[in-house]
């Protein structure tokens, strides 16, 4: 049996991360243009304010996550994710699909940049995470992956509603 690399918790992390964004990726190359504003299983929610609320939080996960590192706390003790989601959608409902494909794989690629730049006592380092719970960074970063991939399942319920070539 080997002793574990020392970055063995980032290369885990990572796995997930990628592996997350990735399957993101996939499903969104499979979204066409009448499919942006499919409702999928969350009421009020369409596959383009998904997109949204994935571009914006990733990029709010990388503040947040910094602050943790740092032993800044994470996000703020009364941080209410609905009004913030709210928020982003007032202010980026007419962004193009385009451009908030690149400032999510923008946001990923400085995730994956925080994360390589952490050693093994900064995955501990605790604080509030978005989520409403305290935890480690590590769990920060977990949850990153959990939302994504939530949400993907989002999307891809959304494109399975679909109708089927020749109905209709």
């Amino acid at each position: 049996m080997h002793a574990p690399t020392p970055h063995a918790r980032q290369d885990a992390l990572r796995s997930v991360l990628v592996e997350a964004q990735e399957r993101l990726r996939a499903v969104l190359d499979r979204v066409g243009p009448e499919d942006w504003g499919r409702h999928g299983r969350n009421e009020g929610w369409t596959v383009h304010s998904l997109l949204i609320h994935l571009a914006t939080a990733e990029a709010g996960f990388v503040s947040s996550l910094r602050r943790m590192a740092t032993g800044g706390g994470g996000a703020a003790p009364d941080f209410d994710p609905d009004r913030w989601n709210a928020g982003q959608l007032r202010r980026r409902g007419e962004a193009p699909p385009h451009e908030l494909r690149a400032e999510l794989e923008a946001a990923h690629a400085q995730m994956l940049e925080l994360l390589a730049g952490l050693d093994q006592a900064a995955l501990d380092q605790r604080g509030h995470l978005s989520s409403g719970e305290d935890g480690t960074l590590e769990d920060g970063f977990r949850l990153v992956a959990r939302h994504k991939r939530g949400h993907t399942r989002d999307i891809e319920t959304a494109l399975a509603l679909r109708p089927s070539a020749g109905s209709g």
